[in-house]
């Protein structure tokens, strides 16, 4: 069995010594060879076609279509910026301006804890300390929100400044001295706050005056022209349950703090403090329209003589320019003295402010009418032009005036002492903490004391 498998292996090995090695052809190697290099060769020329064209389309999209996304992406960066920036711009604390200086103004802040002369134009920060020296003084003013006037010997703090834009909020802790706030309307709504040892005052849209006074028992005198204020005391004494600590000074009062006691019930100025606050309109935005009164108890006389008015030059947009023309035509009448031309001028006048009525300077106008009217003995025009003035404008700080002017036109005039009396009653239940009012009690009382004479 074995032989004869030995046999087969040797016969399997002769067939397979006997095969020879096939080789290819010359002319089938060629034409192998031929075939398969144009297919490489016209994938090659596909390739670069491709990416020629791959290339031409990419030139065309940066070089023609992206300037359009490339404008749109600039600018919207542009505007996230300026997002950003305003955002910046708008947190930061509004700081007032340092203005009008006279003598010597020192400050010191936190971290220099040094003082330092104060620059005109400075911007103030939270946490300076100003102080101002003997015959010194200085404003500082955050334009169309509030305006500072520190008076001599004075010392103020910043404590607190709010972003400028939204609800405002500036806090003030006066330490000695005295200082005029005004507010403008550009803080209406916010909170502007003066601490002092004695007392907490919280102004309501006013103008009003904060004053320490440093004795045996140091007390804060709180003064308002126009507008309230909210005083509350500091401290509540234990063996005084009842008492408010908190009060509403209104214009033309006043009220004291002691240090541990409660405020006093306000009461009116006296004619000399009314003539002490009249430098609050010296301070912050000037009015476009100003009668030109004093602020003494006979304004009512100044009045009807009548008084000058000023206009501002500021904001001359705000005034119709019909009033220039008005203005020219006053001074002929003057000049002339020509009945004629008043009466015309004064009822251009009241036509300009029904024509172009503004709540700014309205009352301011119709005052002046009618003192223009009393002036050419037109009695009832001038009655009627005040009367205008209490029906549309009631709560004006000048309206006490026009009732004032009544009962004079009245008395004096029209020889109607019933509605004489009335209009002097009705200035003192009105308008009871005004200038007006002390002349009424003054007039009422020498009427009364010749009565008795008699």
């Amino acid at each position: 069995m074995i032989d004869m498998d030995r046999e087969i292996f040797d016969r399997f090995d002769m067939v397979m010594s006997a095969l020879k090695a096939i080789e290819p052809t010359p002319s089938f190697d060629f034409e192998f060879r031929r075939r398969l290099n144009e297919v490489i060769e016209k994938k090659y020329e596909a390739s670069a076609f491709e990416l020629m064209a791959e290339r031409v389309a990419e030139s065309f999209r940066y070089a023609l279509l992206p300037k359009v996304p490339v404008l749109v992406r600039s600018a919207a960066t542009f505007i996230v910026l300026m997002a950003i920036g305003l955002y910046i711009y708008s947190v930061q604390p509004s700081n007032p301006l340092s203005l009008h200086k006279e003598g010597v103004v020192l400050a010191m802040s936190p971290k220099d804890a040094a003082w330092r002369e104060v620059v005109s134009r400075e911007r103030l920060k939270v946490g300076d300390i100003i102080m101002t020296e003997r015959d010194s003084q200085i404003d500082l003013v955050l334009f169309n929100k509030y305006a500072i006037r520190m008076k001599a010997g004075t010392k103020l703090r910043i404590e607190e400044l709010t972003p400028r834009y939204g609800k405002g909020r500036a806090r003030f802790s006066l330490l000695e001295g005295k200082m005029l706030a005004s507010i403008g309307t550009g803080f209406k709504s916010s909170s502007f706050i003066i601490d002092t040892e004695a007392a907490v005052a919280k102004a309501l849209g006013t103008k009003f005056v904060v004053n320490i006074q440093k004795d045996k028992n140091s007390k804060t005198d709180i003064s308002v022209l126009e507008g309230e204020v909210e005083v509350e005391s500091r401290f509540r004494p234990k063996e005084i349950f009842l008492a408010k600590r908190t009060v509403i000074v209104g214009a033309g009062q006043k009220t004291e703090v002691y240090v541990g006691q409660v405020p006093l019930t306000p009461q009116r100025l006296l004619e000399e403090e009314w003539r002490q606050l009249e430098e609050l309109y010296q301070i912050g935005k000037k009015p476009t329209v100003m009668l030109l009164l004093r602020n003494t108890t006979d304004r009512v006389e100044q009045l009807l003589r009548p008084c000058p008015i000023y206009i501002s030059d500021e904001k001359p947009i705000e005034i119709p320019e019909i009033f220039e023309d008005i203005a020219i035509k006053i001074g002929e009448a003057v000049k002339t003295q020509d009945k004629a031309k008043h009466l015309e001028s004064v009822r251009l006048l009241e036509k300009m402010i029904k024509e172009y009525p503004n709540p700014k300077y309205d009352v301011q106008f119709l005052l002046y009418i009618g003192a223009y009217y009393e002036y050419l003995s037109d009695h009832k025009e001038a009655v009627r032009i005040f009367e205008k003035v209490l029906e549309n404008y009631p709560n004006s700080t000048l309206a006490s005036l026009a009732q004032c002017a009544i009962g004079i036109i009245y008395e004096e005039k029209l020889n109607n002492k019933e509605k004489a009396d009335m209009a002097y009653r009705l200035v003192l239940t009105r308008y009871p903490n005004s200038l007006e009012a002390i002349w009424v009690e003054k007039r009422l009382g020498i009427k009364k004391l010749a009565n008795n004479i008699k």
